[in-house]
């Protein structure tokens, strides 16, 4: 019986194709432990960049706990600051001015009577109103207003008003200021009538 000559070729065409199929299953396999590979370290890059923020962190927290030291024991060798506000005494308002003037007291020292003085207060109490803070009260308004009026009925500097009152120059200076704008916009128009030149 003849050789048939067509099987020994396939049998080779055959032990080819799994030749290059090993090869080719070779080279996957190849490749997937690259990806791997790269795959394990992009994570141990991932977490060496997550350790050193941690890191970097802890430092920075450090450093400013050390600065907040400092600065404490700055602050600590500073010479004290023994008032927020400069006490000063307002007995003579309070007590004197309050309640013991008269009505002829009131006409000659702010050039109005207590009841016109207290409509006074009446009227710019929305305007003039502070709010209170933790730090401090608000100057009254009563006696800001008073303060405003002494300012004008005498010639007193800021500074001797302030003395009266209890009060620092500049919250003097201030007080008239704001008091003698309140009363141009919240009382001009309904105090103040001009005559009218046609009649």
């Amino acid at each position: 019986m003849e050789a048939n000559p067509v099987l020994p070729a396939a049998f080779r065409g055959i032990k080819d194709l799994q030749e290059r199929l090993r090869q080719s299953h070779q080279a996957v396999q190849h490749w997937e432990e690259v990806v791997t590979a790269c795959r394990l370290r992009r994570c141990a890059a991932w977490e060496d960049f997550l350790f050193s923020q941690g890191v970097q962190a802890r430092q920075r927290q450090a450093r400013r706990r050390r600065c907040i030291r400092c600065l404490q024991i700055l602050w600590e060798q500073l010479p004290g600051r023994r008032w927020w506000v400069y006490p000063r005494s307002s007995d003579w308002w309070d007590n004197f001015v309050m309640r013991i003037w008269g009505e002829e007291k009131w006409l000659e020292n702010f050039r109005m009577s207590r009841s016109t003085f207290n409509w006074l207060v009446v009227a710019l109490r929305d305007v003039l109103q502070r709010q209170r803070t933790e730090m401090r009260a608000p100057v009254s308004v009563e006696r800001r207003v008073a303060v405003a009026l002494w300012w004008m009925a005498s010639t007193m500097s800021y500074r001797t008003v302030g003395h009266q009152f209890g009060l620092a120059r500049s919250t003097v200076a201030g007080i008239v200021v704001e008091v003698t704008r309140a009363i141009t916009e919240a009382l001009l128009d309904r105090v103040v009538y001009l005559r009218d030149p046609d009649k």
